[in-house]
């Protein structure tokens, strides 16, 4: 059966409930487009206007003030640097992107190529600003939008309190064409986990929505200070990721917390390799990722960002954007930021534990779905 979309209603209740918008604030819509027009495109574009009007009768409400909907030139990477330059779709222009969407208080970013690296470091600078990002947003991630946030928040901080003092995760990969132990390691002894729960109300706030992860950026090994205590990073070993338009694998070699070596005859290989050579802090391991939202959708087609709530994820590329100041994880600037997901739905499914200071495990996630809580 058709899922219908969310009605205006909804939206305005959704809306509500994760932004809870004050008398006097600032609300910007910020998308990216492109000359080329395609069906998502137009879409994405529905949506767009389908949110605006929730969002307007709310700020009849509520007295806060809607802006004009921002729009800037595709980057055609995920979470590269914006553009300095924007257009409003009243016909204005913004001369300084970064200070304009400063000057606000949310920004709802709709996107096509994810935007959260930028933005995340634009409201790290500022004192009031909040941001939910969604880059590939489609109607189709609306059942993702509407679960109860109360219950994955409660299960995240659960799952917080299992995850917190591990030194490092095991994760073992099964699937098409990947042979029987391939297993890497990720070191967390640095890690600075954060929840991302559906809720988005106070100023330093940013989420991705659909929401529903616990996250964390890698130790690296990428300041003094961090290796004077901690040394080397010991992430290594082998990270499969699927090649889905010709169906092989590329194998990544992982030593110190870095892409060493892409083995495979496939198209996945041959665009790590590029992004790698572009920029070869792109070779950084960024993340380790653990959906928790029972709704959310994975398989060919799905955009990253609801398919990474779905399940385990690692990411390669840059990490600054939810690296805290007091943490010595999180410190590579890049410029991208790639999830691979290893869900139920996938190809190549993940199993994972936790591997403590002590040298406990503790079994985390399950060919693809986390199980510790």
């Amino acid at each position: 059966m058709e899922q219908q979309p969310m009605s205006t209603e909804q939206l305005v209740k959704l809306l509500q409930h994760m932004l809870s918008p004050r008398k006097g604030e600032r609300l910007l819509f910020l998308t990216d487009y492109s000359g080329r027009p395609s069906t998502a495109r137009l879409a994405r574009a529905d949506l767009i206007s389908r949110w605006y009007k929730a969002a307007y009768l709310l700020s009849q409400k509520l007295d806060f003030r809607l802006l004009p909907i921002v729009k800037y030139p595709e980057t055609g990477m995920p979470n590269a640097e914006l553009p300095s330059s924007a257009a409003t779709h009243d016909g204005g222009r913004v001369n300084d992107l970064a200070e304009f969407i400063s000057s606000c208080d949310i920004v709802l970013a709709m996107t096509e190529f994810s935007a959260s690296a930028p933005l995340k470091n634009i409201a790290s600078r500022s004192r009031k600003l909040r941001i939910v990002s969604m880059p590939g947003i489609s109607a189709e991630m609306e059942p993702a939008m509407a679960v109860d946030y109360a219950r994955i928040a409660e299960r995240g901080s659960r799952l917080l309190a299992v995850v917190e003092g591990a030194a490092g995760f095991e994760v073992a990969f099964d699937g098409a064409n990947v042979p029987r132990g391939t297993k890497l390691y990720l070191d967390t002894r640095a890690s600075n986990w954060l929840l991302d729960a559906g809720i988005c109300r106070a100023a330093g706030d940013f989420i991705n929505f659909p929401s529903g992860e616990l996250f964390t950026p890698l130790y690296e090994a990428a300041t003094p200070e961090g290796r004077s205590i901690y040394g080397a990073s010991q992430t290594k070993g082998i990270w499969p990721v699927y090649s889905y338009s010709d169906a092989r694998v590329a194998f990544l070699h992982v030593e110190n917390n870095r892409i060493a070596r892409v083995q495979g005859d496939c198209a996945e290989a041959e665009r790590i390799i590029e992004h790698i050579a572009q920029d070869e802090r792109n070779a950084n391991i960024a993340e380790i990722g653990l959906g928790m939202n029972d709704a959310a959708r994975c398989g060919v087609g799905v955009p990253i960002l609801e398919a990474e709530k779905a399940g385990p994820h690692i990411a390669y590329g840059r990490s600054d954007h939810f690296g805290s100041p007091s943490s010595h994880a999180g410190k590579v600037e890049a410029s991208l930021h790639r999830d691979i997901v290893y869900t139920r739905d996938t190809p190549i499914t993940a199993t994972i534990h936790a591997v403590y200071p002590n040298g406990r495990k503790l079994l985390i996630a399950e060919r693809g779905k986390v199980v510790a809580v």
